[in-house]
């Protein structure tokens, strides 16, 4: 069946394939959970954050990819160090992955209000294929030919996982550099041993700007930068605008220096600086729009009070 293409496609995104895209769900929400990306990002605030992520790709197709993430992070009471962790699950038809990782991070003072913070962060991956899913042509086909690397039953891997990551802020300006999945293990689920299903490194590069336009009015452009073996370099680029501290709209776009993918608006919600909710729609320039209303991603979080007094 055509849809079991599609969704094999789709898994391979996650299953290593060297052609495809990259391994690691894109966030177009990247500015309201930077831990995601970046482990170096635990303790640079002085209380605890809670973030959901909840990203649904490509709405209208059956069984379409979705992603769904839990991260927590935050600081010791007394050093100026921090820790944290996230768990996840990324589902597109007959594949998954399932993830958890801790991290930790120790926090200098550089001078001023300006301050570095060094990250590393180690757990597991886990990759399902549900075999019993696939179909790739017609059962009645005389023709018909088996698949050696598509598995024929439930089959999954456990991998280990690591990542590391710089990130140097100010209270107006921020930027950092992460890697992630660095050990490049290879995913063997079907007997097949191949380098095309090989874990690559994804190199992250994030900077942003407060502009402070008077006592009510924020501006925040941002920009993520992404490169993985094989692929072209990603840009995401975001700019968005609060008011009061508590109301936020913007725009965005994800774009190759080849190409122009996808076109994003925001819009969010600060309610008394604690409870935190932001939503995103993308819209696909690519030929897959023709098939699809869009891409909807939705993050809630919650900030809680300050537990750490600096030791400079």
């Amino acid at each position: 069946m055509k849809k079991y293409i599609f969704l094999w496609m789709c898994g391979c995104l996650w299953l290593g394939s060297e052609a495809l895209a990259q391994q690691i769900p894109v966030a177009t929400l990247f500015v309201e959970d930077q831990f995601l990306f970046n482990p170096s990002v635990a303790g640079t605030d002085d209380g605890f954050k809670v973030r959901m992520d909840n990203r649904f790709q490509w709405m209208g197709f059956v069984d379409a990819p979705i992603t769904n993430i839990l991260s927590a992070y935050g600081p010791h009471k007394k050093r100026n160090i921090g820790y944290g962790g996230t768990v996840g699950y990324d589902a597109a038809g007959p594949s998954g992955k399932f993830t958890m990782n801790g991290s930790f991070a120790a926090n200098f003072a550089l001078g001023g209000a300006t301050r570095l913070s060094t990250g590393i962060s180690f757990g597991f991956l886990q990759y399902r294929v549900d075999g019993t899913q696939l179909e790739l042509d017609s059962p009645n086909d005389p023709d018909r030919q088996e698949d050696d690397y598509a598995p024929a039953t439930m089959m999954s891997t456990f991998l280990p996982d690591a990542g590391a990551g710089v990130y140097l802020y100010h209270p107006n300006w921020y930027m950092g550099f992460s890697a992630l999945q660095l050990f490049n293990n290879n995913i063997k689920l079907s007997g097949q041993d191949s380098k095309r299903n090989r874990l690559k490194t994804h190199f992250y590069g994030i900077a942003g700007y407060r502009i402070f336009l008077g006592e009510n009015w924020m501006l925040e452009p941002a920009v993520l930068v992404k490169k993985v073996e094989a692929m072209p370099l990603q840009l995401d680029i975001t700019a968005r605008v609060m008011f009061g501290g508590q109301f936020w709209g913007g725009v965005g776009t994800r774009n190759t220096f080849k190409s122009f993918e996808d076109l994003s608006f925001m819009v969010g919600y600060i309610h008394q600086k604690r409870l935190n909710i932001g939503i995103s729609y993308d819209y696909s320039t690519s030929p897959v729009q023709q098939y699809t209303s869009g891409t909807v991603e939705l993050v809630i979080g919650y900030n809680f009070d300050a537990i750490r007094s600096r030791d400079e």
